[in-house]
């Protein structure tokens, strides 16, 4: 705002004001030089435009009705270039023609050339009246022009006039808006330095307050970080001895899988030898009944045969079975696994060219449900079962029993 304010003062200083005079000057002699073209063009001597007259000569000189003879009397010789002669002798000089005599002039002609120089200086005198109509008409027209160019220039100063009025009035306003405009700045810059000082103030004092909850907070802190690594470290010897306890029971668990799976292998085994001395004593039985095929029996009724499979021929009958079974078992076994922890019993009914009748009956769950599910479809896939190697038809059922340690791959 200060630089615009200063533009206007030096803009309309006072010794600007003389730039005024020259236009003054000027237009002064442009006013003398248009009253003196109108001057000029009042006094001034026009030349007389030439006027022409036809004339008719006699019938006699002009041939009379005869245009050739007419045309002869206008012919003029044709000048031409001058050629440079070769040298020959001078003719001899021609005798001059005779004039002829000159045609006494015609009255009537006479009259009619008068008509027509009276009427040619009529015709000049309304053309010279006419020019002096149409400069009369120019004159006042350049007097017009010039009048309206003084009152266009009078306007013209007039509006300079009013024109450096309205900048002079512009600029004491302007002046006065400066001063209004400066007053108002020095009382903002007051009430600026005085909210920056109260803002000071308050910015120590929020300073002063935050750091006090900073270190309350830090505190605070250090007090929720001890503890948070004092429960930490409880629920860390919470897990420990979680996991101990998990592990000795898993321990257990397998001790006692363990024991019950020697158990049953005891039992089994035992199984075995009884039914391997019965097969021996069906053996010397047979010896003294002729009528007995079949080893297990006392009788030779054929409706015991597919009962009578004991011995080693079961063990070995069972082994096959286990055989065609064993690789449908599609399980990852973790190497963790010990023998007897997850065991399933399954028993078949079958036919006697051994296909199965009906669906695996589970007679004792694994506890894993993956293993039980996989040895299930093993067994569906293994249909029908091998015959007997002694010839013999297969058992009406089979009881079968499955460890994933012996599933698992190698």
């Amino acid at each position: 705002m200060s630089s615009e304010t200063n533009a206007w003062k030096v803009l309309y200083r006072k010794e600007d004001r003389k730039d005024f005079l020259p236009a003054a000057v000027l237009s002064c002699a442009v006013h003398t030089a248009l009253f003196a073209a109108l001057f000029t063009a009042f006094h001034w001597q026009t030349q007389s435009e030439t006027v022409y007259a036809e004339l008719w000569a006699p019938e006699d000189v002009s041939g009379g009705n005869d245009p050739t003879g007419a045309a002869k009397l206008e012919e003029k010789p044709v000048l031409e270039e001058p050629q440079t002669p070769e040298t020959e002798p001078e003719p001899e000089p021609e005798p001059e023609p005779q004039k002829a005599a000159e045609p006494e002039p015609d009255p009537e002609e006479e009259r009619r050339a008068e008509e027509l120089e009276e009427a040619a200086r009529a015709e000049e005198a309304r053309q010279a009246e006419e020019a002096a109509r149409i400069e009369a008409e120019r004159v006042a027209e350049e007097a017009r022009k010039a009048e309206e160019a003084r009152r266009a220039e009078d306007e013209r100063l007039a509006q300079e006039r009013a024109r450096a009025e309205e900048i002079e009035r512009q600029r004491q306003e302007a002046i006065e808006a400066e001063a209004r405009r400066l007053e108002e700045e020095k009382r903002r810059e007051d009430e600026r330095l005085a909210q920056e000082r109260l803002a000071e103030e308050q910015r120590r004092a929020e300073e002063a307050r935050k750091a006090e909850e900073a270190r309350r907070l830090e505190v605070e802190r250090l007090k929720a970080e001890e503890a948070r690594k004092q429960e930490e470290a409880r629920q860390r010897e919470e897990a420990r001895k979680i996991e101990e306890a998990r592990k000795a029971e898993e321990k257990r668990k397998a001790e006692e899988a363990r024991r019950i799976a020697e158990k049953k292998a005891a039992e089994e085994r035992a199984r075995i030898a009884r039914e391997v001395r019965q097969q021996e004593l069906a053996r010397l039985s047979a010896k003294a009944d002729p009528n007995s095929t079949v080893s297990g029996t006392t009788k030779g009724d054929p409706k015991n045969v597919r009962q009578n499979l004991t011995g080693s021929a079961r063990a070995r009958y069972v082994a096959r079975v286990a055989a065609c079974i064993r690789p449908h078992i599609m399980i990852e076994v973790p190497s963790s696994t010990v023998r007897g922890q997850y065991q399933a019993i399954y028993s078949v009914r079958l036919l006697p060219t051994g296909e199965q009748v009906g669906d695996p009956k589970q007679e004792k769950a694994s506890g894993w449900a993956a293993y039980d599910a996989a040895v299930e479809r093993a067994i569906r896939r293994c249909n029908p079962f091998p015959r007997p190697d002694t010839g013999q038809d297969a058992p009406r059922e089979l009881t079968l029993s499955f460890d994933p340690v012996d599933d698992r791959k190698k």
